[in-house]
């Protein structure tokens, strides 16, 4: 089958598409036929080595992706997602064979690039809403909130009935407004006295989705809550805040409790652009570039 994989940690130039051999199903294991898989922030990183020091795979070649949508030996659309650098298999790739658990149905009405798009994003947001307990009528501070796990984080905190603060860039203020965030400041040295100006108390929670750490933490009345997606980004404990963070693994069962918010309407994907696999190198670089608003889906 065909794969990207990777042959040094050099970033870009480290990958490669090439030929490898199929899987072979472990004991229990779903063979799957990958239709779409997306790339992530983490898959920029992973490619540098980013992975090593924390016990990620250091023999190569290494196949790439996280994200994947596709179809079982059976005709079954499945989506979900795997970790390369601690599973040793990725989803650039023409075939995967995964765990049951690892696994959601993708309903006919999401599409398998959509559906690639969709669950590292939606399952880290989701671990970051729980772990500060958002609830109806918290006012919640999201960093990064026009971003993949950002817009996901606002999306569902105002499903939770919360109201939320949007932490972006100028230029993403109605991309955030968009996903219902009620009120937006902008990210940067004036965040707190933006936020405190119109909430003089301060944010009930802030869910930091690019490593603020202080910077958001300051926005965040005393005894409230403060949890990051970005692990090296935790601030010490202030004034009764008790910072956290989180770390997402594959869960097929919560995976398929978000497919049903999205196809009620409560939560949306964002796919910038489609390429096919062999355009890679096309795919990596609009992401390093920055700006991209949605998902970057490859097609096998």
């Amino acid at each position: 089958m065909r794969a990207l994989v990777l042959n040094s940690f050099d970033g870009i130039d480290g990958l490669e598409l090439s030929e490898v051999p199929d899987p072979e199903p472990g004991e229990g294991e779903v063979p799957v036929t990958i239709r779409a898989a997306a790339l992530g922030v983490w898959d920029l990183s992973g490619a540098q080595g980013a992975f090593k020091d924390i016990g990620g795979a250091t023999e190569f070649p290494q196949i790439q992706g996280w994200d994947f949508a596709g179809e079982t030996d059976r005709g079954e659309r499945v989506f979900g997602f795997v970790a390369p650098p601690f599973m040793g298999i990725g989803s650039f790739a023409e075939k995967l064979s995964v765990p049951p658990a690892v696994l959601a149905g993708l309903p006919e009405s999401i599409s398998f690039e959509d559906g690639a798009a969709f669950p590292v994003t939606a399952l880290t947001a989701r671990l970051m809403v729980n772990s500060a307990h958002i609830s109806q009528d918290d006012l919640v501070l999201v960093t990064g909130a026009a971003g993949m796990v950002g817009g996901s984080a606002l999306q569902q905190a105002v499903a939770a009935k919360a109201r939320v603060v949007a932490a972006v860039r100028a230029e993403d203020a109605d991309a955030a407004r968009k996903l219902g965030a009620e009120a937006v400041v902008q990210t940067g040295p004036d965040l707190e006295a933006e936020v405190r100006e119109q909430f003089t108390d301060g944010v009930d929670a802030c869910l930091d989705t690019i490593g603020l750490g202080d910077a958001g933490l300051v926005c965040v009345r005393d005894g409230g809550a403060f949890v990051t997606s970005v692990p090296n980004a935790v601030p010490k404990a202030a004034r009764g805040i008790y910072p956290g963070t989180i770390g997402v693994q594959p869960d097929g069962p919560s995976l398929a409790q978000l497919a049903t918010r999205v196809t009620d309407g409560e939560l949306t994907i964002r796919v910038a652009e489609t390429l096919p696999l062999e355009q890679f190198k096309r795919g990596y670089e609009l992401l390093a570039g920055g700006g991209v608003r949605g998902k970057i889906v490859f097609t096998m």
